[in-house]
């Protein structure tokens, strides 16, 4: 009976391990379930890691070969709503001082623009700029279920925009945001990539077109008056830029020599717009009228007047040579003196007349004054290119440095006055820049 008993709690023994050993083997298992499930999501992350490196590496080169901005924005639409979770997208750019809506995708109702003065832009920071794009998120109409992810463009510290995308709040994973901010990188690149692209071709263009003004401009400064009855002549013009608001004019008219020069406000395109404008005011004015200078500059005054605007003026001097009688009569409109040596006394001195610049008051009476011009006399029509031309420690060339170099030099032709004049600008400035047009004009009487 005790042999029994004995191999009966042997057996029951043997059961607990039994029983003890398949718990480890369910645990065992459960584990090696859990694993496998691990693994196989682990996996399943990769591969579409691996995916969607491979399509942003596709999208980053189409994008980055494309240099037209609007099929950028409309690629990258694409990309967001193939490679994320995007429902909705709106996407912003900068356009100088406005932040303008360049593509919507899906039912967004709210597509206004924005201006901010480009003073205010210069200051802003990244934290300005992101309250303007966090503004403008909340226009964009959402439900409960969804969110709002704002994606700013910027290459370094240039803004360039912001990508609103609508999504679901339960598909905002991890991969989903790696995704997100992966392509807001390749965007920027592109769009910063084709913006400097127009703003090449711009430049470019520009250029070319500088280039045919300058040229034209050039072209339609007066030939042929270097030696005329009694007068030997020179002249210069070099702008400050491509194209300049300095000119000159001489035309001759039953035996009157005109001589004009002027200098319309501020640099570059608009003041040679209106130059070119001006001259052929003026030139018509001569060509149809027997006016005198004054009387001329009256008219010009008075066609000019409306039309021109508050910031912009015009200086004027006005004078014509009688080459028969030697008469030289002149009138200024607010213009630089001329410069005049007069050889039978032997002295220099300026000479001008009272006189408002063109385009200050409506209805004005230019005054004129007249003198005969004898043999060896000078006389240097100028613009304040030249006495305000500055060296690089910011002193003018000024006045009395051109009346002195005028004297110094009276013996010589009209030509090597020139040259004297413009080595001696040279030599002040040295290798400063030249930051006005300059431009003149030599009358020299050889009776």
């Amino acid at each position: 009976m005790e042999k029994i008993i004995k191999q009966e709690n042997e057996l029951n023994s043997s059961i607990d391990e039994i029983k003890e050993y398949r718990k480890e083997l369910d645990v065992t298992y459960s584990t090696l379930v859990s694993k496998s499930t691990q693994l196989e999501y682990t996996n399943s992350l990769l591969e579409k890691r691996v995916r969607n490196l491979s399509n942003l590496n596709h999208i980053s080169r189409v994008a980055l070969s494309m240099f037209n901005i609007d099929k950028i924005v409309d690629t990258l639409a694409d990309a967001y709503f193939v490679l994320t979770a995007t429902t909705r997208i709106s996407i912003y750019l900068w356009e100088g001082e406005k932040l303008v809506n360049k593509k919507i995708k899906g039912s967004i109702d709210f597509t206004e623009s924005f201006s901010y003065p480009m003073y205010l832009l210069e200051k802003f920071t990244n934290e300005d700029y992101s309250k303007i794009y966090s503004d403008l998120s909340r226009k964009i109409t959402i439900l409960n279920d969804e969110k709002v992810i704002i994606t700013p463009l910027k290459v370094k510290e240039r803004q360039l925009g912001v990508i609103l995308l609508v999504q679901n709040k339960d598909q905002l994973l991890e991969i989903n945001n790696e995704m997100i901010s992966a392509l807001g990188i390749q965007a920027s690149i592109a769009i910063d990539n084709a913006m400097n692209y127009a703003e090449l071709l711009e430049k470019e263009r520009i250029s070319q077109e500088l280039e045919l003004a300058s040229s034209i401009q050039k072209q339609i400064l007066p030939k042929g008056f270097e030696r005329i009855k009694g007068l030997d002549i020179a002249t210069h013009f070099s702008p400050a830029k491509e194209v300049g608001g300095d000119y000159y004019d001489l035309s001759l008219k039953n035996n009157n020599l005109s001589v004009t020069i002027a200098d319309v406000s501020g640099k570059g395109v608009p003041a040679a717009f209106l130059m070119a404008l001006s001259r052929s005011m003026l030139k018509t004015i001569n060509y149809v009228s027997n006016y005198t200078p004054a009387e001329e500059l009256d008219l010009f005054n008075k066609i000019v007047y409306p039309d021109i605007t508050e910031d912009m003026f015009i200086t004027v001097m006005n004078a014509e040579y009688n080459l028969d009688t030697s008469l030289f009569t002149y009138s200024s409109a607010g213009h630089n003196p001329l410069v005049i040596y007069k050889k039978e006394n032997d002295t220099i001195d300026l000479y001008g007349t009272k006189g408002v610049a063109i385009g200050f008051i409506e209805n004005y009476n230019y005054k004129e004054n007249s003198f005969e011009l004898k043999n060896g006399d000078i006389i240097v029509f100028y613009t304040d290119g030249i006495i305000e031309c500055e060296n690089k420690n910011r002193k003018l060339f000024g006045t009395q440095r051109l009346l002195d170099i005028v004297y110094r030099n009276k013996n010589l032709s009209a030509k090597e006055l020139k040259g004297k004049i413009l080595e001696a600008i040279k030599n002040f400035r040295e290798d400063y820049e030249q930051t006005d047009d300059i431009t003149f004009v030599i009358l020299k009487s050889v009776k």
